[in-house]
C-alpha cells in the first residue's frame, strides 16, 4: 500500500499546514548549524587554551631550578627539564624515550618496576646518589621520587627530583672540619704546654747529668741520644704551638716566578737521590702575589717531601706555575671571604705539584688536612694542616685530587696581586 502525500488530493489548509512544517524544520536545522558552528568555536577556544596552559606547565617544568625527569612505567624518560639538563651534562634530545638507569649509569629507579617497587618508591626517602659528568667530574646528588596517580589511584609512572648537593656537601664538611680543627687545636695547646715543661726539666737534668762522665764514655753517648730525642719532642711541640696559636704574619707584594725557580733548583740534589726526576715547567711572566716568602717556601718544601716519599721506588714530579681566571664556583667558595667577595669569577695563580707516586684513598684525601693523621710511621701529622692555614693567611687554598695507583696532584691557590 501506498503511504506518499499526493500534492494533488490535498486541499489548500493541508498544503499551508505542510508548508509551515517544512519552514519550521529549515528553521530548526539553521538554529542546529549555529548551535554547531558556536560549538565548534568554543572547542577550538579550549583547545587553545589547553595548549596555552600545557605550553605555561611545560615551560615551568622547565624552568624549575632543580632537575625534573619524568618517567613512564618501563622507566623511559618523557619529561626532561633544563635544569637536568644543566645538573647531568645531557641533552634532551639524548634522555627522551631512553631507560634512566642505563643513560645515567646508576639505579635511580628499582628494576623491576613492578607494584613492590612502586610501594618501595611511596615511602622511600631522598637518596645520594654520585653522578659522573660527562666532562669527568663528579657531582653529588639528592634524588627524591614521587609517583603519578590517576584518579583512579593507578600509578601511570615516576617524577624524580634532582639537586645538585656537591657544594652543600662540600661546605658542610668545611664546618665540621673547621669545628674538629678548633677542638683539636686548643687540646694540642694544652698538651704542648704541659708535655714542654716536664722536657725542660729532664734537659736540665741530663745536661747536669754529662758533667759526671768522660764525653767519649758510653753513658754520655746515651745521655746525647736523651738530649737528642728532647729536641726532636721539642720540636714537635713547637709545631704544635704553631698550629694552634699561629703568629700574626707579614705579607708583601713578591713574585712567585724566581722563587719558584730558586726552590726547584734547591730541591734537585734530594730528588735525584731518591731517584725522582723533576719535570718543571719555567715561568715565562711574573707571577705577583701578597704573602711571606719563607712560609710558602715551607709549604712547598712539605709537599715536595710528601711527593718523595710516595714514590719511594723513583718517578716523575712535575712542578708548573700558571694564571688563570677561576670561575668555578665549588673552587671559588674554598677561598676566604674577604678575597672572594661577590665576584663570580677570580684571577688566582696555581702552583701544582703531581707526582706518580701511589696515590691515596678517598678517606685518605678527606682526613690529609686533619691534624696527627698520618700514613707514615714516622709522620707527625701537621704538615698539611700546617700547610692548609698557611695558604689560608694568604688568603689561597690547596685542591687535592688523588687515586690509589695513579698519583697525586696538589694545586697551590693563590690570589694574583693587583695594584
Amino acid at each position: 500500500m501506498d503511504n506518499k502525500v499526493d500534492p494533488g488530493s490535498m486541499n489548500l489548509a493541508e498544503k499551508q499546514l505542510l508548508s509551515e512544517a517544512f519552514e519550521t524544520f529549515n528553521r530548526s536545522i539553521e538554529k542546529l548549524r549555529g548551535y554547531q558552528v558556536k560549538l565548534q568555536d568554543q572547542v577550538a577556544t579550549l583547545n587553545t587554551e589547553l595548549q596555552a596552559k600545557n605550553q605555561e606547565l611545560t615551560n615551568v617544568l622547565l624552568s624549575l631550578k632543580s632537575g625534573l625527569i619524568v618517567t613512564d612505567l618501563k622507566g623511559h624518560i618523557q619529561t626532561f627539564n633544563r635544569a637536568a639538563v644543566s645538573i647531568t651534562g645531557l641533552s634532551s634530545d639524548q634522555a627522551i624515550g631512553q631507560e634512566i638507569n642505563a643513560l645515567l649509569g646508576q639505579s635511580f629507579l628499582p628494576s623491576p618496576l613492578n607494584k613492590k617497587a612502586f610501594a618501595r618508591l611511596a615511602q622511600q626517602e631522598p637518596q645520594e646518589i654520585e653522578h659522573q659528568h660527562p666532562d669527568g667530574h663528579r657531582i653529588l646528588l639528592e634524588v627524591s621520587s614521587t609517583l603519578i596517580e590517576s584518579e583512579k589511584g593507578e600509578t601511570e609512572g615516576v617524577i624524580l627530583n634532582l639537586t645538585d648537593i656537591t657544594l652543600l656537601k662540600r661546605l658542610q664538611n668545611e664546618a665540621e672540619r673547621k669545628n674538629r680543627l678548633a677542638a683539636m687545636g686548643e687540646i694540642s695547646m694544652q698538651v704542648a704546654h704541659e708535655v714542654r715543661n716536664p722536657l725542660g726539666s729532664i734537659e736540665l737534668f741530663v745536661s747536669m747529668m754529662k758533667k759526671d762522665f768522660a764525653e767519649d764514655s758510653g753513658e754520655s753517648e746515651l745521655l746525647n741520644h736523651i738530649t737528642s730525642a728532647i729536641h726532636s719532642m721539642n720540636h714537635i711541640i713547637s709545631n704544635l704551638l704553631e698550629y694552634s696559636r699561629p703568629k700574626p704574619i707579614q705579607l708583601e707584594a713578591f713574585d712567585l716566578s724566581p722563587l719558584l725557580s730558586d726552590f726547584v733548583n734547591f730541591c734537585q740534589h734530594t730528588a735525584s737521590q731518591g731517584m725522582v726526576e723533576l719535570q718543571f715547567t719555567e715561568p715565562q711572566e711574573p707571577f705577583v702575589i701578597k704573602g711571606n716568602q719563607q712560609l710558602v717556601k715551607q709549604v712547598w718544601l712539605n709537599i715536595f717531601m710528601n711527593a718523595c716519599q710516595a714514590m719511594d721506588e723513583g718517578g716523575d714530579l712535575y712542578i708548573e706555575a700558571l694564571a688563570y681566571q677561576e670561575t668555578d664556583p665549588l673552587v671559588l667558595d674554598r677561598l676566604p671571604q674577604q678575597v672572594k667577595g661577590s665576584q663570580e669569577s677570580r684571577r688566582l695563580i696555581r702552583v701544582s705539584f703531581k707526582d706518580t707516586g701511589k696515590g691515596m684513598s678517598a678517606e685518605t684525601c678527606k682526613r690529609l688536612f686533619d691534624p696527627f693523621f698520618t700514613t707514615r710511621e714516622q709522620g707527625t701529622g701537621l704538615g698539611m694542616s700546617i700547610a692548609m692555614k698557611t695558604l689560608a693567611s694568604h688568603g689561597g687554598a690547596i685542591e687535592v685530587h688523588s687515586k690509589l695507583g695513579q698519583g697525586t696532584q696538589i694545586d697551590l691557590l693563590f690570589p694574583e696581586y693587583l695594584e
